[in-house]
């Protein structure tokens, strides 16, 4: 199964669908706003794009070797390992050649912690969490006690949502609740205002302005000036800011998400290659073929062919 939580990976739903491309797509249901995945990566072609969302974010590895890019650098996670996001904060995960890696995850939208802005578990606790302008992550590792216990608390509520027992929504909420005051008393220890990997709040805003615009809007001729105007930005800046933020130009981002497009319909579909090529906003098909040929190594027509489908070349 493809797409689950980013393109072109195989992943199994084990709590609510959704596809992550789309930041504001809720996660989980309006009345419980929870959900958990546990994504499998094949090899390094497997990744989950540049992306955000408002959700808090967990995720560690069971199996295998995860990637992590935050402001483009590379954290490698192992068995046993984990990250958690705050909200907003751009990152992308990436398979490794060679062996088949999982990574259960779990999103929740903080609302469901809190409840309202007017209570005081908004106001003490994860108001201050949430809006320290010094706190975008923090790697988890078993051999940090309170990281181990918060580790086990996220296995605790992934297990409720994938079995989904009488009143899981309760016990869900608990665990939640009790892994976020843990990581509220040691926030100091997990918030670094020297690390190079946090984002500056102004590239942080201006990144994620111009990846929903392309994500918006990569299937139709785009140009670096289009980009640059949805976040305000001259054209130098915003290459500047993308390069800074995901290490990659807009150029490079608008590729790597028209070849996952064309990727997910080669395997999902029948649809003829002229008919992808325009679906993912090629303009020429046969810089389409010679593109995904770079990418993937494959033409278009034998990459669908190895996947066992047929289809038109």
């Amino acid at each position: 199964m493809k797409d689950m939580k980013g393109h072109e990976i195989s992943a199994e739903k084990t709590g609510f669908f959704h596809e992550v491309e789309q930041e504001a797509v809720q996660h989980g249901a309006p009345s419980f706003p929870c959900a958990a995945y546990l994504d499998r990566y094949q090899s390094a072609e497997d990744s989950c794009p540049w992306h955000w969302h408002e959700e808090l974010e967990a995720a560690w590895v069971t199996r295998g070797t995860v990637a992590v890019f935050i402001r483009a650098r590379p954290v490698f996670l192992h068995p046993g390992e984990g990250i958690f996001f705050n909200r907003r904060v751009p990152h992308a995960y990436c398979g490794t050649d060679g062996e088949l890696s999982l990574m259960p995850n779990l999103l929740v939208r903080p609302s469901l912690i809190y409840g309202s802005q007017d209570s005081v578990y908004w106001e003490s606790y994860l108001k201050p969490l949430l809006l320290a302008p010094a706190f975008s992550h923090v790697l988890l590792t078993p051999e940090t006690p309170w990281q181990a216990s918060f580790l086990t608390l996220f296995r605790k509520a992934f297990s409720l949502l994938s079995e989904q027992p009488f009143g899981y929504e309760f016990h869900v909420r608990s665990a939640l609740s009790e892994a976020l005051l843990l990581l509220f008393q040691n926030m100091p220890k997990a918030t670094d205002i020297k690390d190079g990997n946090r984002l500056h709040q102004a590239d942080a805003d201006r990144i994620r302005h111009m990846l929903s615009y392309v994500q918006e809007h990569f299937t139709e001729p785009l140009s670096l000036q289009q980009i640059a105007d949805s976040a305000f930005l001259s054209r130098r800046e915003c290459l500047r800011c993308f390069q800074r933020t995901i290490g990659i130009s807009p150029v490079q981002y608008i590729i790597d998400l028209r070849i996952r497009k064309a990727r997910q319909l080669l395997l999902e579909t029948s649809l003829p290659l002229l008919e992808i090529c325009t679906e993912c906003g090629f303009q020429d098909q046969s810089y389409f073929i010679k593109t995904f040929r770079e990418r993937t190594g494959l033409s278009p027509a034998r990459y669908r062919r190895l996947s066992g489908r047929s289809g038109q070349e």
